[in-house]
């Protein structure tokens, strides 16, 4: 997959392609339903798989006071769609370009002229350009002028909810793990290098990998979770505390993983952490004694949902 951070760096030379615009924030199951009609409209008509998205949330321009945090950060949302199999991605900042420019010139000069766009997949209630002008009303009139056929993906229903990226951010934000990985369509995951923590789980006999959590990134509820952690492409059981640390009284929000098989440290690795379960609520232990006793139950569970006593 080749990516693009700049408009201006997509080959002019490029094939015809086969185009899905959207912010796909989360790439749940609803935003992966346009990716396959996209990618099955450029396999039927021979073309280039292109998918045009951003690599920040819009409404760091639209509503600078109100920034929903994002599902996933840059690096997770490439991994994504380089597991879909895509051609070409365009990752584009939202700026002022994005923000201004008339939806007519979007249309010919960005996506028919730069982008070779034979084909083209959208969500129902995809806006773009000045003033949000431009929908697929627009998008269906203009494609008998320039040339391209075109697919609008209407919402993703399931069990009678409409799939969305606040659906997921609101399941996150109350412990909901298993319905966000169901609406996901897969498990929930942060990616991030391991950093050097205060070495307090080492300390009581059960060390753990500590995240830094990214700036605005969407954080599940704090609290214990059965998870899978991948390191070098190997998979191992864990468990992932969420949170801020109170019996320590430390500050910030933190994720450390105790992982079932490593007993090395793992400063500067990149590991993902895959959240599978929920098993309690974060608590503040009177005493260290509790907290590993806690701890110690913690991973019992997770071995037993692994079937691994």
């Amino acid at each position: 997959m080749k990516i693009y951070f700049e408009l201006e760096n997509i080959d002019p030379e490029i094939e015809e392609t086969s185009i899905a615009l959207g912010t796909f924030d989360g790439l749940h199951i609803g935003h992966m339903e346009i990716i396959e009609y996209m990618k099955e409209a450029a396999e039927e008509k021979e073309l280039k798989t292109f998918v045009y998205t951003f690599s920040n949330h819009p409404r760091e321009i639209l509503t600078p006071d109100n920034i929903p945090p994002k599902i996933m950060d840059v690096d997770e949302k490439v991994q994504i769609f380089t597991r879909a199999d895509i051609d070409y991605l365009a990752l584009v900042r939202f700026d002022e370009y994005q923000l201004g420019v008339e939806p007519e010139d979007f249309i010919k000069d960005v996506l028919v002229d730069k982008m070779n766009m034979r084909h083209l997949t959208v969500g129902y209630d995809y806006r773009f350009g000045k003033n949000a002008r431009g929908d697929v009303k627009m998008l269906m009139d203009f494609a008998p002028i320039f040339g391209y056929t075109f697919e609008i993906v209407q919402p993703i229903m399931k069990n009678d909810i409409r799939v969305s990226s606040s659906l997921i951010r609101e399941l996150l934000s109350n412990g909901q793990i298993e319905e966000a990985n169901f609406y996901l369509g897969r498990r929930h995951f942060v990616k991030g290098c391991v950093v050097k923590g205060k070495g307090m789980g080492k300390g009581m006999g059960i060390p753990t990998a500590n995240l830094r959590i990214k700036e605005n990134i969407s954080t599940i509820k704090p609290g214990v979770y059965i998870t899978e952690t991948v390191l070098k492409g190997q998979t191992y059981p864990s468990a992932t505390n969420v949170g801020f640390n109170p019996t320590f009284e430390q500050t910030g929000i933190h994720m450390e993983t105790y992982i079932l098989g490593i007993d090395r440290e793992l400063y500067g690795e990149t590991i993902e952490v895959h959240f599978v379960k929920r098993i309690r609520d974060e608590l503040k232990f009177s005493s260290v004694s509790e907290l590993v006793k806690a701890m110690e139950n913690d991973i019992h569970q997770m071995k037993l949902y692994f079937s691994l006593l």
